[in-house]
């Protein structure tokens, strides 16, 4: 089964971004996963895996996002959020929170609904060397809908980790926390597949990542 889906999602990446940037998302994969010290690279489908919540075909499988793009996507945030909590909401193995660690965020925040990925996150932590000595990286077990977020939280990442009804569910909890304490939200949002979630939410656009014919991501801000 990950024979076809690794397939698929090569010839994919041909067709949408084209052979050139096909090509540097390969090769970042290799080079960062050793520089970096991470075991990262994997299709993991969450079928017999423990979930601190029910599953559903809300539930999406967990990919790392290409080393590429989440350097690209955490440089463009500004310098001010980068000491505010940044979350990521089905991190999975964690690779998104240490890049955007080497990317200057330092307070780092990984919820995952399986037990299992976040004890893979926690095993890469431990063999993680952080850019800053006061960097705090943390990974929760935890239903994403159930979290309640930090009063300071600037940045909310999303790798298309939940389809539209628990994404939905996610965005109303990080309004909420809007009302409580008023401040400007980033919400990175890569393979935006339900982007229109985040618009009649009250989102707006702050920047769109684009290779070639594929739209790798959009950055949202709500205040």
């Amino acid at each position: 089964m990950k024979f076809f889906q690794y397939t698929y999602y090569f010839f994919r990446s041909l067709w949408y971004r084209g052979p050139i940037n096909t090509f540097k998302l390969l090769t970042y994969e290799g080079k960062f996963e050793k520089q970096l010290g991470l075991k990262t690279h994997s299709i993991v489908n969450l079928n017999n895996l423990t979930l601190a919540g029910e599953n559903s075909k809300q539930n999406h499988h967990y990919q790392g996002a290409s080393y590429y793009i989440l350097y690209k996507v955490f440089n463009l945030l500004p310098l001010e959020v980068k000491n505010k909590p940044l979350i990521d909401y089905g991190c999975g193995k964690g690779r998104a929170l240490f890049v955007a660690e080497q990317c200057g965020f330092t307070n780092l925040i990984g919820v995952d609904i399986a037990k299992e990925l976040i004890e893979n996150a926690n095993e890469n932590l431990k063999n993680y060397l952080p850019k800053n000595k006061h960097s705090k990286i943390t990974f929760l077990f935890e239903d994403a809908t159930k979290y309640a977020i930090p009063h300071d939280c600037e940045v909310c990442y999303f790798f298309n980790p939940f389809g539209p009804e628990i994404l939905q569910q996610v965005i109303s909890t990080i309004k909420e926390s809007l009302i409580q304490n008023p401040r400007t939200i980033y919400c990175i949002y890569l393979n935006p597949l339900y982007k229109e979630v985040f618009e009649k939410n009250g989102f707006t656009l702050h920047k769109s990542i684009k290779s070639w014919r594929y739209v790798e991501g959009i950055i949202y801000l709500i205040n």
